[in-house]
């Protein structure tokens, strides 16, 4: 990560879009939403711990900061597009086997992990997906396409190609009362 990746991420995630980047109004706009404080953090939290030495402890203070105060695990190896979007900040667990693209938006409760060794794992999510609440994404090989939407309470064990909707069909089972189980 460099600095001005960095840089980009904090205009897009914390400041806007339609803005200029700059320190000043980046650590103004964190004093009072929560979501921007977390997003600002964590962004300078990846790019002191890909610079290496000394830096990689001060960011694994702030990762543990982070984590202690939104119960949210985004791992500092994992490689995000700009324009991350998490709208509730709670419940979110990210595996350091992935890549994703820019413009995800998250709701409580995703967990996007493993279910192989971590040596032939790479979960690969495109541009401008968004994750319904309590989803999980698992797997070893997993491509999730640009341009998706993944339902709530979704469990996506398989790739899902671009410009589609992924949800779980629930089937109803109704039975009279006087049927027996």
């Amino acid at each position: 990560m460099n600095i001005e990746f960095l840089k980009e991420c904090i205009r897009v995630e914390v400041i806007g879009r339609d803005h200029e980047f700059s320190w000043r109004k980046a650590i103004t706009r964190t004093r009072r939403h929560r979501r921007k404080y977390f997003m600002f953090w964590w962004r300078v939290a990846c790019y002191l711990y890909a610079q290496g030495g000394m830096k990689r402890r001060i960011a694994r203070r702030i990762e543990a900061k982070l984590h202690r105060l939104y119960d949210i695990e985004i791992p500092l190896t994992v490689q995000i597009g700009a324009g991350l979007d998490l709208a509730h900040m709670s419940g979110i667990i990210i595996t350091g086997y992935c890549k994703i693209g820019e413009r995800l938006h998250i709701k409580q409760g995703v967990t996007i992990g493993l279910r192989s060794k971590p040596e032939d794992a790479q979960i690969i999510i495109g541009d401008d997906v968004n994750i319904g609440c309590n989803s999980s994404v698992l797997g070893g090989k997993i491509t999730v396409g640009n341009n998706v939407t993944i339902g709530a309470h979704s469990l996506v064990i398989k790739d899902v190609p671009p410009n589609s909707i992924y949800m779980n069909q629930i089937v109803p089972c109704i039975r009279p009362k006087d049927q027996a189980l």
